[in-house]
């Protein structure tokens, strides 16, 4: 299943990280580490372009991780596809404006160890497939793209903008856990499969509208302070 393939590869960019520590201090690190994260993506992104243009089924799979009652579904659609395509595509182009651009980095173990979790974890953002798996790969998201904001903490304006990014992240959370708590309803339904079956009432419905409006708005704010920071 196409799925568990991209978990293969997520799952490689998870152990580029502790790799990445070891040979951050390396002349040959930036490009081991970048060149390996270029040809994950530019693999990852033929998988979801398999998906897309229909040469594979939607698949699933759910993994012993997680809450007991639910565990870790991931799945690939048509739509998780299209969006994987679209993060590892900039993944890919940033590796490969990396293998040069990195080269004059002045603290590459400062910014090698979180480049490739964060691609990871824009991965199995759109792969995930219940309310938990979601919450948890978007909080590693936000917490690996605070890391890279920070790496040059020297700099007063980094440190600043790593705060404020940390309190929005909080408020989006929030947010983010009162709209699945109000899908997941009280008998803890949180698989999106579960979620898009039951139905809700336009008042339930408006509140989970707002609660994601939030969280999305407070994002791309975060992702203005990313810009700012650079």
């Amino acid at each position: 299943m196409m799925v568990v393939y991209a978990l293969y590869g997520v799952a490689a960019l998870v152990v580029l990280a502790p790799v990445a520590i070891a040979f951050g201090s390396s002349p040959r690190g930036t490009s081991v580490v970048y060149g390996t994260s270029l040809m994950i993506t530019l693999t990852l992104g033929v998988i979801a372009l398999l998906c897309l243009f229909g040469y594979s089924d939607p698949s699933t799979v759910t993994l012993p991780l997680g809450l007991p009652w639910l565990g870790a579904h991931f799945r690939i659609d048509a739509l998780a596809a299209f969006f994987l395509v679209v993060v590892n595509l900039g993944g890919a182009s940033a590796s490969l404006f990396a293998l040069g651009y990195g080269r004059h980095e002045d603290s590459p173990q400062r910014v090698l160890p979180f480049y490739p979790a964060y691609l990871a974890a824009m991965n199995l953002v759109v792969m995930a497939d219940d309310a938990f798996s979601f919450l948890v790969s978007w909080e590693f998201m936000s917490l690996t793209s605070w890391a890279l904001v920070i790496a040059h903490h020297r700099i007063s304006e980094n440190v600043r903008a790593g705060y404020i990014y940390l309190v929005m992240a909080s408020f989006g959370t929030l947010a983010l856990l009162l709209a699945f708590g109000l899908l997941g309803g009280p008998d803890g339904a949180y698989a999106f499969d579960a979620i898009r079956e039951s139905q809700k009432s336009s008042g339930l419905a408006a509140l989970v509208l707002i609660a994601a409006a939030r969280h999305l708005t407070r994002k791309a704010a975060e992702h203005l302070l990313e810009e700012w920071s650079r």
